[in-house]
């Protein structure tokens, strides 16, 4: 077992750059590409079925579901952390409480999110920009994804725990299983049994209760270590202290990615009822808000696989860096920014070239909402092979512990950049403007990464 291990981590310093960022790489890519095969077809049957209409309502939501995440990866990674310092520690007795309490605290933060969506979330909708169309739809849908909130905390939340237990694939299935699931109740709920909005929020939760039960069974079974057990449900105020201070730095960017949502979701209403001429069943800010929630699905195609092929080197980048193997380091580098960007210009192209192709299955006829949308998305994804400049930056500043590099670097492309940018963009450009704050968030961000990481690399020489 020894030699197995040492010839595992010599490989990070010797093995072929290309095959290592592979070999760690594919996991992740299935993953993201399941993912977005999901975004994809859920906003596909949505269109087929509801409507544009559909699509708007939902990317409504955005904001409030993201929040609900960000509950969730609160409890799931602050308690994860804390876990897997007690199993290193082999204090196993004091890690089943750590994770009992988890559970217990993640069912706390879904009974909460209900609670206070059922009081704020029609308030909230209309300041996101809900029309007196969109709000109906908006609300019927959220009403049932609050039903099933506790779904979504701990299917996220504890398949963390799974994986400190040295079980990856199994937490990668069952994300898949729930993704897949999805899909298929999504084509059963809305195009067979034709429920409409309701069916797509139906679809949501089942799905995520499926992953649940998957989840819940690993950590029943005789065979898991370190299980669900009711003597240590009981809250200990200690590590609950230390399971908050350890989440929440993590969840911070999910918290500011659901304000940057409201804040994005706001604009497209506001200045798409400037810009666009209303149809007889939708305002232009409906529009402009569907037009986002069908662009988000199509680059979410690019981004997320990319995402998993940049977080493969994070391991090696971190190896190398810890050995003082720099070349290594710098080759890695290379090797993620050379194939990374020339992905995204690929992507780009297709997008720029046949924006009309990507759009048309999510408005079936509805030929104005194709015209905008399409717009939209060639505006929107005009700096899109910078993208990876700057998260290549952030995935080496993350791999190599500098975490506040890590997460400024981060915040820029979602935060820092983009949300000054859609408010100031819009007030000269109006509706355009609002798609531009994105590519000029990116194009700052690759600028401030590359930045950072040739100041960086300079302190290795």
């Amino acid at each position: 077992m020894t030699d197995l291990r040492s010839s595992k981590l010599q490989a990070f310093g010797s093995a072929s750059i290309p095959k290592l960022v592979l070999m760690f790489s594919v996991p992740a890519i299935i993953s993201m590409c399941v993912n977005a095969f999901y975004n994809i077809v859920d906003r596909y049957f949505v269109g087929q079925g509801v409507g544009a209409l559909g699509i708007a309502g939902i990317t409504l939501c955005f904001p409030i579901m993201l929040f609900i995440m960000a509950m969730s990866m609160i409890i799931g990674v602050g308690g994860n952390t804390l876990f897997a310092i007690r199993l290193g520690e082999k204090k196993y007795q004091q890690a089943s409480i750590i994770l009992n309490n988890s559970f217990v605290l993640l069912i706390i933060m879904a009974v909460s999110a209900f609670a206070l969506g059922e009081i704020f979330m029609d308030p909230l909708l209309r300041v996101f920009g809900a029309s007196d169309q969109t709000l109906p739809v908006a609300s019927s849908y959220m009403r049932i994804i609050l039903l099933g909130a506790v779904f979504q905390t701990i299917a996220p939340g504890m398949n963390h725990f799974i994986r400190s237990m040295g079980h990856p694939k199994t937490a990668m299935l069952r994300d898949i299983v729930g993704a897949l699931t999805n899909v298929f109740l999504d084509w059963l709920f809305i195009i067979q049994f034709h429920w409409g909005i309701e069916g797509a929020a139906w679809a949501t939760i089942s799905s995520q209760l499926v992953s649940s039960l998957l989840i819940m069974h690993f950590f029943i079974k005789k065979s898991t270590p370190i299980k669900i057990n009711r003597r240590h449900l009981h809250l200990h105020f200690p590590y609950v202290r230390k399971i908050f201070i350890l989440g929440f730095p993590p969840a911070i960017m999910q918290i500011c990615n659901s304000l940057m949502n409201a804040i994005l979701a706001w604009s497209l209403s506001t200045y798409g009822n400037k810009s666009l001429q209303p149809t007889a069943s939708m305002t232009g800010g409906d529009i402009a808000i569907s037009a986002f929630g069908i662009i988000n699905s199509v680059v979410s195609i690019a981004v997320l696989p990319l995402m998993g092929f940049v977080q493969g080197t994070q391991p090696i980048l971190g190896y190398n860096y810890g050995a003082k193997l720099f070349d290594r380091v710098r080759g890695t580098l290379k090797f993620a920014y050379i194939y990374s960007v020339a992905f995204m210009i690929i992507a780009w192209a297709a997008i720029q070239w046949k924006a009309e192709v990507f759009v048309a299955p999510f408005a079936p006829g509805d030929l104005n909402m194709q015209t905008v949308t399409a717009w939209g998305m060639r505006v929107f994804t005009k700096a899109l092979p910078f993208v990876p400049l700057g998260m290549v930056a952030g995935n080496f500043f993350q791999g190599t512990g500098k975490a506040g590099l890590s997460m400024f670097q981060n915040a820029c492309r979602q935060v820092i950049m983009l949300i000054p940018f859609l408010i100031v963009m819009p007030l000269f450009f109006d509706l355009q403007g609002v798609f531009m704050a994105q590519p000029m968030a990116d194009v700052g961000a690759a600028i401030t990464g590359l930045l950072l990481l040739r100041w960086h690399l300079k302190k290795m020489e």
